[in-house]
């Protein structure tokens, strides 16, 4: 344990950030936890897909739920660089803008109660509304999150800090699921999911608390006079110009994205080709819980000492063979152990993707590096389950997991041969 708090004495940091780490460390892993635990209740590519299959039997429809979660947390971004490069704290924004992100739990909830009352045109169309609050409040919450999480974590800790606080947030996040099921199978229609609902937003309102307990150094940041006079999008084209092996890392995020597409459906693909009862949902949101707890065990550690770009090879490699096991293993316990083996993947690519780019560039250019990260390839998140969708729509699920097995193999091949590790390159 007192490894995980030992920092390496060439590590240039804020005095404030070695004196409070230990609480800084602390207070943003328990907030993961309950916001896992929260979000484990709204899951985007188990739950609120079967939810929304109660109300229509479009793919589409289905498919838009990954869709927003994606393109919410990824398009935003960028939009908030400029705002943040100048500031010496980024806490108050943080703290702003998390009351609007966990609104809109409470919002789904009261919704979940009086669904029956309502058309269910009007049902869907007020569904999505508050899911897309949700998850654009989220997006622009994420970028001066990131940029707290990259002052008072230091680089050292990064890769260990995600994996802890993603395996607690996955642990709590089964029991999250193993309430889910209860409910499920023994709280009638609508009740069941409007008390999830509820249960999200304690869970969220709890994170909130701790992310209120960081302490965040005073630090004096200046933007630069060119990057002053330029407007974003000449910026973002001068970097991209510039940075030829960002622009091949922001490639190979698109082309992953779109390989991607296939996760939302699973679980619905389940559920409908073996007629199995609706509460195998929660079953599913268990198998990508310990898949990814797995997972963040695994590749946090490995992140910290050799770089997230090696991260990225193995979870387009693992991607690959999820997608072989679901196009020719026609059983529910193949369909189990590749949802498993795609949710190992997902993990290695959230922590690879929330740290390498913070290692392109230098501290004063982050927070655009960090943005244009997410929203450049956010496109291909909204892009991709719809796609997905339509896919499904006129041709099946089988050629769906097809192409996405052959987009993912593309992938892989932009990631092995065209991306340098930036930790070595920058």
């Amino acid at each position: 344990m007192r490894n995980i708090f030992s920092i390496p004495n060439s590590e240039d940091l804020h005095p404030d950030v070695v004196k409070h780490f230990k609480r800084n460390f602390f207070a943003n892993i328990m907030d993961s936890g309950f916001w896992f635990f929260g979000d484990s209740f709204v899951a985007a590519y188990t739950i609120m897909p079967v939810f929304i299959s109660t109300l229509t039997d479009s793919p589409i429809l289905i498919g838009l739920i990954p869709a927003l979660e994606g393109a919410g947390w990824f398009l935003p971004q960028v939009f908030l660089a400029r705002h943040l490069e100048g500031k010496n704290r980024r806490l108050p924004l943080v703290i702003k803008l998390g009351i609007l992100e966990r609104l809109p739990f409470l919002l789904l909830a009261i919704a979940a109660f009086f669904i029956l009352k309502f058309d269910r045109t009007i049902a869907i169309t007020l569904f999505f509304l508050f899911y897309v609050i949700k998850t654009f409040s989220s997006g622009l919450v994420a970028l001066p999150w990131q940029e707290l999480i990259a002052t008072v974590i230091p680089v050292s800790h990064r890769g260990r800090f995600f994996g802890l606080s993603m395996i607690l947030g996955k642990v709590m996040g089964m029991a999250g699921a193993l309430i889910t099921g209860v409910l499920l199978t023994s709280v009638s229609y609508p009740s069941n999911y409007a008390y999830m609902f509820v249960l999200g937003f304690i869970g969220v309102t709890i994170s909130f608390i701790f992310v209120n307990l960081n302490i965040e150094p005073e630090i004096e940041r200046s933007v630069s006079p060119i990057n002053k006079e330029l407007n974003l999008w000449n910026r973002m084209g001068k970097i991209l110009s510039a940075d030829k092996n960002f622009l091949h890392f922001l490639i190979n995020r698109g082309v992953t994205f779109l390989g991607l597409m296939s996760l939302g459906f699973i679980t619905v693909y389940g559920i409908h080709k073996f007629n199995l009862p609706l509460y195998h949902s929660a079953i599913f949101t268990l198998v990508m819980l310990v898949a990814e707890i797995i997972g963040f065990a695994i590749w946090g550690s490995y992140g910290d000492v050799y770089g997230y770009k090696k991260i990225l090879e193995f979870s387009n490699l693992f991607l690959i063979l999820g997608l072989i096991i679901i196009l020719f293993v026609n059983t529910v316990w193949g369909l189990y152990l590749a949802f498993g083996i795609i949710s190992f993947s997902h993990a290695g690519e959230f922590i690879a993707d929330q740290n390498i780019a913070m290692e392109f560039s230098s501290e004063n250019d982050r927070p655009t590096y960090i943005g244009m990260s997410k929203t450049l390839t956010g496109p291909f998140l909204l892009i991709a389950p719809i796609l997905g969708g339509g896919i499904v729509n006129f041709w099946g699920y089988q050629n769906m997991f097809l192409i996405s097995l052959i987009i993912s193999i593309i992938a892989y091949g932009t990631i092995r041969f065209l991306v340098e590790e930036p930790r070595l390159s920058n």
